[in-house]
């Protein structure tokens, strides 16, 4: 273990030990407040100086605002001096992490928090939304708990991070590909003939077919033979090279298109290790480093992915999937096909280790 992980370490299990205590006492906003204010203490000593912590009210350039907020990571350093003397209110742009705290998670408690989740979101609000809990009433996955709460889970949903302390701590994760780094023109143009029902190879066969027919020859033009040929050559030309042209299909240029892979990802286990992961994402997020690398040095296990969907650039959804153990095969691993017509276009994903197995 890293001296920076032992540390960090430590200061976790204090943190743990001053909620125990803080069970003592019974006024319910006071006790709330206290433990916000020690996560807020640790959280800071991972994020950068330009960043600050508060808790209050975001608002958006329109006057609508959020609920309020238990803790908040801004960006101090775009703000105005004028703004920087009342922080009551932040801007939404400034924001790049939402909290929720609570002592005891149950199902109350989570609807409550995807209802001011989706309000920060509805005022422009796009930064990490994270629910942190000491502890909960579940016994069960917490993860599943929230797919069964929140009808975004896949793609979109309100609380984007979900950590309970000593039990387990997950991510939403998304990114961004090109589908030409995936599939060569040939091959797209393969998938489209299918799809599109088109036979360019029996165009081509046809006309070759032609050529060698005397009787259809004999009743052909100079021009129109000349024509027959040219096209011939043509195509055979655009097949060889179809691999280094600039394909654009129903209006869209081919190496622009565009998916994304929607995965939530985590691991559960009763240690100090699922705040660690929290305290990582939250460092590599923000820093210009890998800081928090350093925090995860005596990390023992490999997170899992528990959650996928593939989603392409007109938001067509294909290859959802969820297990609450863990998914068992590769999520890169895919296989694509595709649907167009005048109105619309599709690409759809397939799981290769599932269609292999």
């Amino acid at each position: 273990m890293s001296v920076i992980s032992e540390k960090f370490n430590a200061k976790i299990t204090s943190l743990k030990n001053e909620y125990e205590v803080n069970k003592g006492i019974v006024h319910q906003g006071v006790k709330g407040g206290i433990n916000e204010n020690e996560l807020s203490t640790l959280i800071k000593e991972v994020v950068p100086k330009k960043y600050q912590i508060s808790s209050g009210i975001i608002e958006n350039s329109d006057g609508e605002q959020s609920n309020e907020t238990d803790i908040l990571i801004y960006d101090d350093e775009i703000l105005p001096l004028y703004m920087r003397n009342d922080l009551t209110f932040v801007p939404v742009e400034a924001v790049k992490y939402n909290f929720e705290v609570k002592s005891t998670l149950n199902a109350t408690e989570l609807k409550t928090t995807i209802n001011k989740f989706e309000r920060f979101k509805s005022i422009g609000g796009y930064s990490p939304t994270v629910l942190f809990s000491f502890s909960t009433d579940l016994k069960g996955s917490e993860l599943e708990r929230l797919k069964n709460n929140d009808s975004n889970f896949f793609v979109n949903p309100a609380i984007s991070v979900i950590c309970t302390s000593n039990k387990s701590y997950y991510f939403k994760s998304v990114r961004e590909h090109l589908l030409k780094d995936y599939l060569s023109n040939s091959e797209f143009m393969k998938l489209f003939q299918e799809a599109s029902g088109l036979d360019f190879d029996g165009v081509v066969e046809a006309m070759r077919d032609t050529l060698t027919n005397d009787q259809a020859l004999s009743q052909m033009s100079r021009s129109q033979f000349a024509q027959l040929i040219q096209g011939v050559i043509q195509i055979n030309n655009h097949k060889a090279n179809v691999d280094d042209k600039e394909l654009t299909v129903n209006g869209v240029k081919y190496n622009e298109v565009t998916f994304r892979v929607h995965k939530w990802i985590g691991i559960e286990i009763e240690s100090n290790e699922v705040e660690l992961s929290l305290l990582s994402g939250i460092s590599n997020s923000l820093s210009l480093g890998n800081f928090g690398q350093y925090l995860l040095n005596s990390g023992v296990h490999q997170p899992k992915v528990f959650a996928v969907c593939y989603e392409d650039m007109w938001g067509n959804l294909s290859c959802q999937d969820f297990d609450v153990d863990g998914l068992n095969y590769d999520t890169d691993k895919v296989s694509f096909s595709f649907q167009t017509s005048k109105e619309s276009s599709q690409v759809i994903f397939h799981m290769s280790d599932l269609e292999d197995g």
